[in-house]
């Protein structure tokens, strides 16, 4: 189990447990409720900005600089959000974010902020967004207008299922959104390097843990087409030429599981990290 499941799983996938949907994501505002805390975005909607920006200017400085600056973003995301290794939450594969629709409620499709801010991208219609918000956090979405200048747009749980489905043949990598500790507000389907929680992981070594899954391959099913390896996502796949075979690291493995979706011959399935020995830790 990861360090997420070990706080709050209460035996299980974090991330599966109910608990961990069953909160408002917006509290009152401070001035209405002394001691009340306000959520992240709408406590300062330009934080995680104003981080990057200092990263960048130290960047611009020198190698030292900017380590010093990874340093203290990586204490501030631990400081504020109570998680560890990331703020962005976790990957999963397209079944456990489905089980996800299931035990959550209501199911909103929003625009996607990464999108936006790393490629320009605005989603203003239900066709082009690739964001869902979970949970009875999305019934104070006004608190946070920014966030949803395209609308919210809800769906059953088989509207959800099916949205995911579509996304996981494009080639989307799934992860779970965080809105403080503990609380999933939604799942994010992206891809690197338009999502920023990738980036920074993939790039910085923080934000988002790796799944709970690994990824293998069946050399006697495999026929080497290489349909796996154009949607890796995160450098674990690669074509071994000896043997003209899907090849995964799976130390760079997310558990993402787009390589098994899209495997014509059901060459790939996905273990549990934990019943692996030398992937127990390796989040």
């Amino acid at each position: 189990m990861c360090h997420y499941c070990d706080m709050w799983g209460d035996g299980t996938i974090w991330y599966l447990n109910p608990k961990n949907y069953a909160r408002h994501m917006y509290t009152l505002p401070k001035e209405a409720k002394p001691g009340a805390t306000k959520a992240v975005g709408e406590a300062d909607p330009a934080g995680y900005i104003n981080l990057e920006r200092a990263m960048v200017d130290a960047l611009e400085r020198g190698p030292e600089e900017y380590e010093k600056a990874i340093k203290f973003a990586r204490d501030m995301v631990d400081m504020t959000q109570g998680s560890v290794g990331g703020w962005m939450g976790q990957v999963v594969p397209l079944r456990d974010a489905e089980r996800m629709a299931e035990i959550s409620n209501p199911l909103g499709l929003i625009a996607c902020i990464c999108r936006k801010a790393m490629l320009g991208i605005e989603e203003r219609c239900p066709e082009n967004m690739t964001c869902m918000g979970l949970g009875v956090g999305m019934l104070k979405w006004e608190r946070w207008p920014e966030r949803y200048k395209g609308g919210v747009h809800w769906l059953s749980i088989e509207e959800t299922k099916q949205w995911l489905r579509d996304l996981d043949t494009k080639g989307f990598v799934h992860s779970l959104m965080m809105f403080g500790p503990r609380f999933i507000g939604g799942i994010c389907n992206c891809d690197y390097p338009a999502c920023d929680a990738l980036t920074m992981r993939l790039d910085h070594g923080f934000n988002m843990l790796k799944g709970h899954h690994v990824a293998m391959v069946d050399y006697d099913l495999c026929n080497g087409c290489g349909i796996c390896v154009q949607r890796c996502q995160f450098g674990a796949l690669k074509m071994n030429v000896t043997l003209d075979k899907a090849n995964i690291d799976q130390m760079r493995c997310f558990g993402c599981g787009l390589c098994e979706t899209a495997c014509p011959r059901k060459a790939i399935s996905l273990k549990e990290r934990s019943k692996i020995p030398s992937l127990q830790e390796v989040w």
